[in-house]
């Protein structure tokens, strides 16, 4: 068993409920309100943390219209530039938002995609620090964040196992602190059959770490399903209106799909159980359902025990159905009434 990590008070391992990320993404609009009400969202429909990114258009390119740059129309920007320039979070807005995140009794973090702002994060007390699934191959930032000793949630989308190997290298060489990797798909929006939920089992027996999904799906089955799966983390984009302006919100949960989420999160870890297979027990009441041995006849003490003896009937109160063996030539050692049980009292 992979061992339990702990985050300030939350807990991440194969007993607990998967950790539940809402992705604040791009949805805060750049305006400060719009992001407060997207914690309070988070925190209404019972999400575990808050994430956000932390970044410029300088951080991630440069401003070019080189025909590399050039970006599909439904981002809503004709270039990268120009795009990362419009959806970036202002650096202001961070400590005023961890600090409403925790108001809320969520815990707050952020991904991160430039070494450079490191020392801006440190200082917030950020507890983990996010690379997001286009960060993996970059070497730089990977040791640069292990270095702080942080736990690292670590997204793979577009990630070939090899990929994800090199980066672990990379995080453990620098003395990273625990790793999660998050299976995801890094489609804006994922149709369903990319998602390749068994990816996660493949990562979680190859890299004996835990592993969980960034949900890029439309509604809330294949985050459900991942739970089901063992998921040990749920990242989702949401907002509080699909219709809003931006490059994220059409693609992002509703209020509605982020409550279903984090309901049936809680009632899969409850369903999910320890892994021992054994009768609940609610279930003993029920073994009237099996099959024990009765006699068909008064049968006297001493008496060697046949076939023509018994029958294996309901409720399974007597000598069980399976161990016919332990009944065929053996000896009363006292009287058995008709259509009574024959129990292992009853028998040398």
């Amino acid at each position: 068993m992979i061992k339990d990590i702990q985050i300030e008070d939350r807990f991440i391992g194969e007993n607990h409920k998967a950790l539940l990320i809402a992705e604040m993404s791009a949805n805060h609009d750049r305006d400060l309100n719009q992001a407060f009400e997207l914690v309070d969202l988070a925190a209404e429909c019972g999400w575990d943390c808050v994430k956000l990114q932390t970044y410029d258009a300088d951080s991630l390119t440069v401003p070019s219209q080189h025909h590399s740059m050039k970006i599909d129309p439904v981002w809503g920007k004709d270039y990268l530039y120009d795009l990362y320039q419009t959806a970036c979070m202002p650096m202001e807005f961070h400590k005023p938002l961890f600090e409403r995140i925790r108001e809320k009794g969520l815990m707050p973090f952020t991904s991160v995609y430039d070494p450079r702002d490191i020392d801006f994060i440190e200082k917030l007390d950020c507890p983990i620090y996010k690379i997001a699934s286009f960060e993996i191959t970059f070497d730089d930032l990977l040791a640069e964040v292990a270095q702080t000793g942080k736990p690292v949630i670590l997204s793979t989308g577009m990630a070939t196992l090899d990929e994800v190997e090199h980066a672990l290298e990379i995080l453990d060489n620098h003395t990273s602190g625990p790793v999660v990797l998050l299976h995801c798909s890094s489609c804006y929006p994922a149709p369903v059959e990319s998602a390749n939920l068994s990816a996660m089992i493949a990562m979680k027996n190859k890299f004996e770490r835990h592993v969980g999904f960034s949900d890029h799906t439309i509604g809330s089955v294949v985050s459900i399903s991942a739970c089901a799966l063992g998921a040990a983390a749920i990242e989702k984009h949401y907002t509080n209106d699909c219709s809003r302006k931006g490059p994220d919100h059409r693609f992002s949960a509703t209020e509605e799909v982020m409550k279903t989420i984090s309901d049936a999160a809680a009632q899969i870890q409850l369903a999910r159980g320890d892994g021992v297979k054994k009768p609940h027990p609610d279930e003993l009441q029920n073994m009237f359902g099996r099959r024990s041995a009765f006699a068909l006849s008064a049968l006297p003490a001493g008496h060697i025990l046949s076939e023509n003896d018994f029958r294996f009937v309901r409720p399974g109160v007597g000598v069980p159905a399976n161990q016919k063996h332990a009944l065929l030539g053996k000896s009363l050692i006292r009287d058995v009434a008709a259509l009574t049980p024959i129990t292992y009292d009853d028998i040398e």
